[in-house]
């Protein structure tokens, strides 16, 4: 080894961090532009470069939130108390890179991509070699990219490299060394993580107007289940669209921190491809219904998105839209079965999924007030705003009990049902439920979404069987 060796030259994107900061700084621009997407091409004609340059001057990341891979800062720490020399060598925008070195405090020398040069592959590895010399460095880095690097580089470092990126290195060097973090590095595990299959019991709405009209046909049973998964799927692609415009908020909040694509356990570029397959697949599930189902979940993807990108943060607005959206899914259960969905279904519905869309909010509201923080960044609600959003939610759930009382003193339930006093002990099972939420919620003992605690809540579970039961036997 050159006695001068003291370089060690160390990648940016999923490397020092575990995200791509191409993609980064892409959805960060997004969220404030709706025409990010267009303006990229745009910009993108002119060379990479100066995409990257273009998404910088128009993103706001917050580099102090960045998911930092901690093996890689050990391992620079190390190589600095044996004296050595530390360089941030990385093909993301080079002020970012001034950034990120400015807020770790570690890096000697700092080299990005400039508005006509892309840094990555064969030019970061001619790069290096012109200004450390020729196996007069280290490099550590993690792809395919890096092999120009790691063929210069006196060492060649990689970071939870699979075998043949492996076998690939250590064609170029001899001298080679293999990091491998700790962290859950499942992609299948992290990426069901980041659809939220749990969210998915939501969907069984769309078997609602199947079991009201109490009818068992397996063709109609079917079609149901069908447009179960196409709203679980299109439903999917939206979480991670969401969770990916929400990184930085996601980042600062103690639980949502832990998120897949917050916490850098999955790549953004995986999510952005696996979020675009779900609602190919979706939408393909919808065509094979007919077109009038797939008219109604376009319907719900565009309210979706346009919950994502600017309604959530309107009170009121995102509240309503939120009930709406449930109330959709049943609307798409009788448009897939050509079942006919009655008023009191609906006008149940509206009130009562109001009422949780309430409750999720003051759960974040109870949240805040216990951090002693007035309000998150996203949202349109501040602290103050508890005891408002609580008469909704407590007023909305009433008149939903009211709605299925009336509904059981009906003409047609005596035409439905054999014994329909059985329905009245569910209506009571049902109210005694709902004030049990608000009093949950009242106390802060809630998660951050209702129906992650009616999956959790026993109680919450032997309630609702009681009531399947009722409904069966009535």
């Amino acid at each position: 080894m050159n006695k001068d060796f003291n370089i060690l030259a160390v990648d940016l994107d999923e490397t020092l961090v575990k995200s791509d900061m191409l993609l980064e700084t892409f959805w960060s621009a997004f969220s404030q532009d709706l025409l990010i997407p267009f303006k990229s091409l745009l910009a993108l004609t002119k060379g990479k470069a100066n995409l990257k340059s273009f998404l910088y001057n128009n993103s706001s990341v917050n580099i102090e939130s960045l998911p930092y891979n901690q093996i890689v800062i050990d391992y620079i720490k190390s190589h600095r108390q044996n004296g050595g020399e530390v360089a941030l060598v990385t093909g993301s925008d080079q002020r970012l890179a001034y950034e990120i070195s400015d807020y770790l405090g570690f890096f000697n020398k700092v080299y990005g991509t400039s508005d006509i040069k892309n840094l990555v592959g064969s030019n970061k590895g001619k790069f290096q070699k012109g200004i450390f010399g020729f196996k007069n460095f280290d490099y550590l880095g993690n792809s395919f990219e890096d092999i120009p690097c790691w063929e210069y580089a006196n060492r060649a470092i990689t970071l939870n490299a699979k075998k043949n990126l492996k076998r690939s290195c250590e064609k170029v060097n001899n001298n080679y060394l293999h990091l491998q973090n700790l962290d859950n590095q499942n992609l299948f595990f992290n990426f069901f993580r980041a659809i939220r299959t749990y969210q998915w019991i939501k969907n069984i709405l769309v078997f609602i107007p199947l079991i009201a009209a109490r009818t068992f046909d397996p063709n109609l049973i079917f079609e149901s289940v069908l447009a179960f998964f196409a709203f679980s799927c299109v439903a999917s692609s939206v979480y991670i669209f969401n969770d990916l415009l929400d990184l930085d908020a996601d980042r600062n909040h103690p639980k949502k921190c832990n998120r897949p694509f917050a916490s850098g356990s999955l790549s953004l570029l995986d999510g952005s491809i696996g979020g675009f397959v779900m609602l190919v697949l979706g939408f393909t599930l919808a065509y094979s219904i007919g077109l009038s189902f797939l008219f109604l979940i376009t319907t719900y993807y565009a309210s979706t998105i346009c919950y994502s990108l600017f309604l959530k943060q309107k009170p009121l607005f995102d509240i309503f839209l939120l009930s709406g959206l449930y109330t959709i899914r049943i609307l798409g259960g009788g448009v897939a079965t050509n079942l006919e969905i009655s008023f009191w279904l609906l006008a149940f519905s509206i009130f009562f999924f109001l009422s949780l869309a309430s409750v999720k909010r003051e759960t974040e509201l109870v949240e805040l007030k216990k951090r002693d923080v007035i309000s998150i960044p996203g949202r349109g609600y501040i602290v103050s705003d508890l005891n408002f959003l609580n008469i909704i939610s407590i007023s909305s759930s009433l008149i939903s009990s009211l709605i299925l009382a009336l509904y059981i003193n009906s003409p047609k339930v005596l035409d439905l049902y054999t014994n329909p006093h059985l329905l009245w002990i569910s209506c009571c099972l049902f109210l005694f439920w709902n004030l049990r939420l608000h009093f949950k919620t009242y106390k802060g003992q809630m998660e951050d979404d209702p129906i992650v605690f009616i999956i959790k809540d026993n109680f919450s579970k032997i309630i609702f069987m009681g009531i399947i039961i009722l409904v069966f036997f009535a």
